[in-house]
């Protein structure tokens, strides 16, 4: 195996390793979650939004993804590597399938989400699980009420539509004047960039409170994604080269 086939597996290798961690973290802070933990529920819960099974779904498939990269490149396991490519290229084209949608579909969209929202608001007074989808709502995409804060009339604020961090200089707590915008509003700029990671933050928060991604995050982590896919193919090809080699 030659210098940079040699570089390309330990590269693999080393990502993988720490990527099965954080995978085997992810799903220890949903455990801790799921059962009321409270060191870690104390010290998370103001910064978090996000349902403890998202934590462990997304920790559990990171884990088994990192471990055929990991185990693949050590262990020259053709077989391995090249699911773990496939894996990789099955993540890409789903962005790009889930881009052109985005940006196909992007004014439809716009109006079915505003259409939701408006539905969910109209609901939240009867309904306990509407309210808890729209307060997630409220919070990741930092807005408040239907139209805006005036729409709580003199109903106390939900702190969700106010900024958690400034809150906790204010004595006065979570008010109309330094609420969000509304939500209305706020969800029609979430396709107004095309593609928009922003979009993808309102359906987490409308399904599984997920946090919500800026555009650099998403073109960071498609380019990661499609290093990620060559060094393993490459390596997968020199693996089943060498194996040929062997047996002549």
């Amino acid at each position: 195996m030659g210098c940079g086939t040699s570089f390309v597996k330990y590269v693999l290798f080393f990502f993988n390793l720490v990527v099965a961690l954080l995978g085997l973290a992810v799903i220890g802070v949903g455990v801790a979650f799921l059962l009321n933990w409270a060191p870690v529920k104390d010290e998370l819960q103001a910064h978090l939004t996000v349902a403890p099974w998202v934590f462990i779904i997304i920790g559990a498939i990171m884990f088994i993804i990192a471990f055929f990269g990991c185990c693949g490149a050590i262990r020259e396991s053709h077989c391995m590597v090249v699911t773990y490519a496939i894996f990789l290229l099955v993540i890409i084209i789903m962005q790009v399938i889930l881009a052109v949608l985005m940006f196909t579909y992007g004014e439809s969209i716009k109006e079915s989400l505003q259409t939701g929202i408006s539905g969910l608001w109209n609901k939240r007074s009867r309904d306990a699980a509407a309210s808890e989808v729209f307060n997630n709502i409220q919070a990741q995409l930092q807005c408040c009420g239907n139209n805006g804060p005036a729409d709580y009339f003199n109903v106390g604020l939900d702190k969700s539509c106010c900024d958690p961090t400034a809150l906790g200089t204010q004595v006065v707590g979570c008010t109309v004047a330094n609420a969000y915008p509304g939500c209305r509003n706020r969800s029609a700029t979430c396709t107004r960039n095309g593609t928009s990671p922003s979009l993808a933050s309102l359906f987490w928060a409308m399904y599984s409170y997920g946090p919500s991604y800026d555009h650099l995050d998403a073109w960071n982590d498609g380019l990661v994604w499609v290093v990620g896919a060559l060094f393993a193919l490459c390596l997968a090809n020199s693996i089943r080269n060498m194996d040929r080699r062997s047996h002549y």
